[in-house]
């Protein structure tokens, strides 16, 4: 080979280079100002918002780490993050962070390091130290991890998201949430990097009943700043939209439950309650995107059903005969007897047909599709428009309720409303001042006295609102209640304890549903309504036996005392006997030997004994008797008095004085009978 032919290849060589770096300068071109765009690479960046300044803040060491890795950034971020769980067994925690701050430099714009490190900080190590305190700082570091993160993936709304999520769960749920908090709302360093991020920790939205930062209203702001991004226009990845939307307004319930359970029972704590139930309804009024092509919006349910029942009944005003003809055809598919219970009318049911009919889970309503088939010509194209919208009504009904269902959306609802009442906040209230009483000296008997007010409370509450019994609470109140046992030293809950129903759920499954516990709390109900008759009854038998018994001793006695007539004083014998015993009557004799007592009272003279006692509490013992109540009543023995009097001929010896008090005693049986 001679220099000629050399010199041409090295000649063709530099030719081929210079032609390819003509098309690498046209597309890598770097966009420069003055709206210039660059080259092709550098308007795709920006026209698909994937440049490093869309994405987040540039890191100069981030880059240089991707240069230095020579194009295997993959593989030191692999080898990093195994060396990060080594030096995390072997609890060298220093070269741990630095580890994690290097994968983040490899790749910062994968939110999923960031999400996994800050994690790893916060719920493993930390548990590795006893101290609360150093436990908190490791919560801090993974918090501040992925402060970081979001700096750098600035339209990532999922990283923001769970930023928001950290600051709630981790610092509100642990076992030392209390010292958390508390630390939390004294941390002026974590509080100064989060107004860096924009985060407004001294306005209202941010601070506690102490005014000072909360951590969950803190988790809230930056879970709204995530919402604000979404509805600019940034789509959410890796997470369904209702997950995602549903943790703000939770994290308000959640800072109203903290609160409480921290001894704010105040007013403070009813608007808090009132605040997150106005976020809560916010909820049901947002959007949410499905992967139907239409968005719901889960506080509209009702307003759906609406709609669909009006639609049906524009249907089966349109095509009636059609409409029947169907409804038939499905009710004879049914069990004869849910077919009567359905079909018979709503006022003319029996209490069987109305609980079938109650428990019918199924929909009366008939085959649509049939329904417009059949229907008339002249208005079978607007019934086929009507089923078509019903039909969409009833994926929307669908999709709807599985997304209420999916978060329970219908509890927390319910939650909100029956804790912002004032009757919750007190009832919380006494349960608090009564274990704070419980716990000192001398105040057993206050204690016992709050429990017992707070317990009469929260029966009212649960009466209402039976879904609270699934509430996280209700445990707490389970404990309290045997506290209350163990205070008044007492094993069985009395029959007319006010939360007996709940307690007996709770020994008995651990937890209780609250379909179950209105059902149980009905039937014991009526046990015990039951109960309190056949005590009242038995009570009422033992009252009569007792009466009888009493006015069966007095005629013994009364007939034992009975002085001959030639020895009874002369000289107004009336006047002697009412001034020892009771005002009697004179009976004026007629031809049967029986006449109308005409009522004597003794002036200046006071009745005497327990029978004439209970004779001025009496009405009607001071009413004159007529003829037929001289005579045996329906239903009664005649006294052996009233036989003393008709053999003497109403002669007054002394058996007056007994005719009285057996007529006392017959009164008192008759309105014991009548309690």
């Amino acid at each position: 080979m001679n220099r000629t032919t050399q010199f041409r290849r090295k000649l063709t060589y530099l030719t081929i280079l210079v032609v390819m770096l003509i098309p690498l300068y046209l597309l890598g071109q770097p966009a420069g100002g003055g709206g210039d765009g660059g080259g092709r690479l550098a308007q795709m960046r920006d026209e698909f918002d994937i440049s490093e300044s869309d994405l987040g803040e540039i890191s100069p060491a981030s880059e240089t780490m991707k240069l230095a890795s020579l194009g295997m950034r993959g593989v030191a971020a692999s080898l990093l993050w195994k060396k990060s769980h080594e030096y995390r067994v072997m609890h060298e925690w220093d070269r741990l962070k630095a580890s994690l701050n290097n994968i983040a430099l490899l790749q910062p714009h994968f939110d999923k390091v960031w999400e996994f490190q800050a994690h790893n900080l916060a719920y493993n190590v930390s548990t590795e130290f006893d101290d609360y305190r150093q436990r908190y700082e490791m919560v801090r570091e993974g918090t501040e991890f992925l402060t970081k993160g979001v700096k750098q993936n600035r339209k990532a709304p999922r990283l923001i998201w769970y930023t928001g999520w950290f600051y709630g769960s981790k610092l509100g749920l642990s076992d030392e949430k209390k010292q958390f908090r508390r630390l939390f709302s004294e941390d002026e360093v974590l509080h100064e990097n989060l107004r860096k991020q924009g985060i407004d920790v001294e306005g209202p939205e941010a601070l506690g009943p102490a005014r000072k930062p909360d951590n969950w209203l803190i988790g809230r702001l930056w879970l709204n700043s995530g919402y604000d991004l979404v509805e600019a226009g940034i789509p959410i990845r890796r997470q369904t939209p209702i997950n995602f939307y549903e943790t703000g307004p939770k994290w308000r319930i959640k800072h109203a439950e903290a609160i409480e359970k921290e001894g704010v029972l105040n007013d403070q704590a009813q608007e808090a309650w009132q605040r997150a139930s106005e976020d809560w309804k916010g909820l049901g009024e947002r959007s949410i995107p499905t992967t139907a092509s239409f968005t719901i919006k889960m506080g509209q349910i009702d307003e759906l059903h609406r709609r669909r029942a009006e639609t049906i009944a524009e249907i089966r005003q349109l095509a009636r005969p059609a409409y029947v003809n169907a409804q038939k055809a499905m009710l004879s598919t049914l069990d004869p007897v849910m077919r009567d219970a359905l079909t018979t009318p709503a006022e003319e049911r029996t209490k069987s047909q109305q609980s079938i009919a109650d428990n019918y889970q199924g929909d009366t309503t008939p085959d649509l599709s049939v329904v417009a088939r059949d229907a008339e010509p002249s208005v079978r194209l607007r019934v086929m428009q009507l089923v078509d919208s019903v039909k969409d009504l009833d994926e929307r009904i669908r999709k709807t309720d599985g997304h209420r269902k999916q978060i329970n959306y219908a509890y927390w609802e319910t939650l909100a409303l029956a804790e912002q009442e004032e009757r919750t906040v007190n009832a919380r209230r006494l349960i608090f001042e009564a274990q704070e009483a419980l716990s000192k000296e001398g105040e057993l008997e206050k204690a016992i006295r709050l429990y017992e007010e707070s317990f009469e409370q929260w029966a009212e509450i649960f009466d209402d609102y039976p879904i609270l019994v699934i509430d996280d609470s209700a445990e707490d109140l389970f404990d309290s209640i045997r506290d209350y046992m163990k205070a008044t030293d007492s094993d069985e809950i009395p029959e007319d304890f006010p939360l007996r129903t709940f307690v007996e759920l709770m020994g008995e499954y651990g937890d209780v549903n609250p379909q179950m516990y209105e059902e149980v709390r009905k039937t014991q109900q009526d046990k015990l309504a039951a109960r309190k008759a056949e005590l009242a009854e038995e009570e009422r038998k033992r009252e009569e036996e007792l009466l009888e018994q009493e006015a069966a001793e007095n005629s013994a006695t009364a007939n034992e005392a009975e002085t001959p007539e030639a020895e009874t004083p002369e000289e107004e014998p009336e006047e002697e006997m009412v001034q020892e015993s009771e005002p009697v009557t004179e009976t004026s004799e007629d031809s049967n030997g029986a006449g109308e007592p005409e009522k004597e009272t003794q002036s200046g003279d006071e009745p005497q004994g327990e029978a004439a006692d209970e004779a001025n509490e009496d009405e009607s013992a001071d009413e004159p008797m007529t003829e037929e109540a001289e005579t045996v009543s329906e239903g009664e023995e005649p006294a052996a008095s009233d036989a003393a009097n008709a053999d003497e001929g109403g002669e007054s010896d002394g058996t007056d004085v007994i005719e009285a008090v057996v007529e006392e005693v017959e009164d008192l049986t008759q309105e014991a009978s009548g309690n």
